[in-house]
């Protein structure tokens, strides 16, 4: 294949992607045709990419959990307080990301691989709030289970704000930060 056509392909993903996401974030049923439409190709080039609308809903799920971890990769490192809040550094830019995946779950929630992830990165957390407990960073009366949905909730509260244009990412990060500690902080 020449390296025209490469750059070619992997523009045309690039665009189907992007489209994919910001189209099926407006309307979750949207076709195969408004998507190519929005990426600016035609339906046969995205029908070259993915062969059905599930294909096309998986590979883009896929995609956001790709960009998520290479997001993540570097602070896996970090414990405690210190990794909670450059988690939230990291995820509140990519809010769009989550927001697909919320908006469109009950489409991939089947899916194996896609369920495997979603293990994955759920018992990583566990894991940095069990280590952040352990060091007094929050609260150790808290379950576990309660401290995950707490922090989903608020990184959510946080998307809705970015989303719907009220505050930039960065300033929703400092609030999220601020509401998940005092909710969930060690007592004083």
């Amino acid at each position: 294949m020449s390296q025209k056509k490469d750059r070619r392909l992997v523009q045309s993903e690039a665009a189907i992607i992007e489209a994919g996401i910001r189209t099926l974030l407006i309307d979750p049923s949207a076709g195969m045709s408004e998507i190519a439409e929005a990426a600016g190709i035609g339906r046969a080039t995205l029908y070259r990419h993915f062969d059905s609308r599930e294909a096309l809903v998986r590979g883009l799920a896929l995609k956001c959990y790709e960009e998520i971890e290479t997001a993540l990769e570097p602070h896996g490192h970090l414990v405690g307080r210190p990794g909670i809040e450059r988690i939230i550094d990291v995820l509140m830019p990519i809010a769009n990301r989550f927001r697909f995946l919320g908006s469109l779950w009950t489409y991939v929630e089947e899916d194996k691989e896609i369920a495997r992830i979603e293990s994955q990165m759920d018992e990583d957390m566990r894991l940095l709030f069990d280590h952040a407990r352990s060091t007094g960073d929050i609260d150790k009366s808290f379950p576990t289970a309660w401290l995950v949905s707490f922090f989903d909730s608020t990184l959510m509260a946080g998307w809705d704000m970015v989303e719907s244009g009220a505050m930039d990412p960065e300033e929703v990060a400092v609030y999220v930060k601020r509401s998940f500690f005092a909710g969930c902080g060690a007592p004083p």
